[in-house]
């Protein structure tokens, strides 16, 4: 008795306009539209063309004499880094970001303290690594580390340069 209470309930709540409302927009969608129609344009059909240059060198490699002086330099030359050995915490910042706190001489070595650009205070000897162009520090003296960087060009390949961390006394 219960469901037929329901369904008297539900059929009242019928809109006895619905049925206009599907009349009224069935008449809308046959009604002609005034959005003009697309209208795609003509692309012309092109020949084919052949590519004469697939046998060339890619635009975007090196010439091959350049590819092969450069691979040549970097294991041949006498100034060419170790690519091999793994990079050295003071290697990660240039050497003008560097500064040169102090130095000491324990067990017999002189060692240096240099400050990092975040603060950080490391201790190096003869022979650490510093700096992003592959410089060594050569040699240690109570106000001056001495470098040796190592850096490539186009025209000499790898050249050896000088460089220090001095002491600076206004800082």
């Amino acid at each position: 008795m219960g469901w037929v209470v329901a369904f008297g309930l539900l059929a009242g709540c019928a809109d006895p306009s619905l049925s206009q409302l599907e009349t009224t927009l069935a008449e809308i969608r046959q009604m002609p539209s005034n959005e003009p129609g697309i209208v795609v344009p003509y692309v012309p059909l092109y020949p084919t063309q052949r590519y004469r240059h697939s046998e060339a060198r890619s635009p975007f490699s090196p010439p091959e004499s350049v590819q092969s002086g450069v691979s040549g330099l970097l294991a041949g030359s006498e100034n060419a880094p170790d690519q091999q050995r793994p990079a050295e915490p003071l290697e990660q910042f240039s050497l003008q970001e560097l500064q040169l706190v102090g130095t000491l001489r324990m067990g017999g070595r002189q060692l240096a303290m240099i400050a990092t650009p975040e603060g950080e205070v490391v201790t190096v000897r003869e022979g650490n690594y510093v700096g992003g162009d592959y410089g060594r520090i050569t040699a240690i003296s109570e106000q001056r580390v001495d470098i040796r960087e190592r850096i490539y060009t186009q025209q000499s390949g790898w050249q050896a340069r000088p460089a220090s961390l001095t002491i600076d006394d206004e800082r």
